[in-house]
């Protein structure tokens, strides 16, 4: 019983010290995350990544078409205690290219289980629009 409690007080712990992701640090970790150009047009762009998160165990918590924001999360599971991302969805100028960045950050940093999101959206944006 003392081991337990010694395991559950170590996790609790450095649960305090790692701190947890919430929707707003993956949102301002912008520029930080993967990215993906695809010579298609926006609104193509935009269509199939939305598209591509509802195929996927992720929920999608706010979307902005107009400023290219889509934040999405998964609750925890038994192998994660949850992920944020966010997926930001740009023009690029002087061209008929829409760059990808998607922003993937654990609920809890030390959840080593936890997907990275990126590389699940990014297959199915290839599918979807052909690899970059």
């Amino acid at each position: 019983m003392k081991k337990l409690l010694l395991i559950v007080a170590a996790f609790l712990a450095t649960a305090a010290f790692t701190g947890c992701a919430s929707m707003a640090d993956a949102s301002a970790a912008r520029g930080t995350g993967t990215v993906h150009v695809y010579d298609r047009p926006f609104d193509e762009v935009w269509d199939a990544v939305t598209a591509a998160v509802k195929e996927t165990d992720l929920k999608i918590v706010s979307e902005n078409k107009a400023d290219g924001t889509l934040l999405a999360e998964r609750t925890m599971t038994a192998f994660s205690w949850g992920e944020k991302v966010a997926i930001f969805v740009d023009r690029v100028t002087g061209k008929v290219s829409t760059r990808v960045e998607v922003v993937s950050k654990r609920a809890l940093a030390t959840n080593v289980t936890a997907p990275d999101w990126d590389k699940t959206l990014f297959k199915a944006l290839d599918a979807k629009l052909g690899s970059q």
